[in-house]
């Protein structure tokens, strides 16, 4: 026979697995009954809807092998500085190489183009998003002073070398870019950075010689 108490004990118990039972499924049928697609975004809409979503967010809008860029998509270039942890994004016109390619070509050329590529600022560079009508391609960079001691550039026609932050004259080499083969010229117009003194040299020695 069971005692009172016993008897209180088990009907105590059922009470509270029956209120365990009731809140787990009446919350299931919650979400069923009221959770519509319509009230679901995707990551593209919260990306339409919020331009500052993170990257990381965007959706591959068509990941179809026989998908390709159109002339006319948008081509959107983002610029991660792992120094800084600053991101920049710019959209220029589709460069000619994209248009045609498929999600696997772009691939393929960002990667040949990374191990080309001889800046050392210039770490990686990844395809962030992609369909017809939209390429998106970040590159990650680093700060030049961080690898460059030297920046090389032509002003008033004469070779100037500053430090790699441009605030500091170290030398002006009174060198007439007149006086040097044409395609010296085209590279010193907007400037470059050398390594080392020894790289700097090299370079002035190989284009007065």
């Amino acid at each position: 026979m069971f005692s009172l108490k016993k008897i209180s004990y088990i009907v105590y118990f059922i009470a509270i697995v029956s209120i365990f039972v009731l809140l787990y499924y009446g919350g299931y049928y919650y979400a069923i009954n009221n959770m519509k697609s319509d009230n679901l975004i995707t990551k593209d809409e919260a990306q339409i809807s919020n331009p500052g979503v993170k990257t990381d967010d965007y959706a591959e809008v068509n990941n179809s092998e026989s998908s390709v860029i159109l002339s006319s998509a948008r081509y959107i270039i983002e610029e991660y500085n792992s120094d800084t942890d600053e991101l920049t994004k710019k959209e220029e016109k589709i460069p000619v190489d994209y248009i045609g390619l498929t999600r696997e070509q772009v691939i393929d050329y960002l990667t040949t183009y990374v191990a080309k590529n001889k800046d050392e600022t210039l770490q990686n560079v990844q395809l962030v998003a992609f369909s017809p009508e939209s390429l998106i391609i970040r590159k990650t960079v680093c700060n030049p002073t961080n690898i460059y001691s030297y920046f090389v550039i032509s002003e008033n026609n004469i070779i100037m070398i500053y430090n790699a932050n441009h605030d500091k004259l170290f030398i002006d080499t009174g060198i007439d870019v007149s006086n040097i083969e044409e395609q010296y010229k085209e590279e010193l117009k907007d400037g470059f950075y050398v390594e080392t003194i020894h790289d700097l040299y090299n370079y002035l020695e190989s284009i007065t010689s």
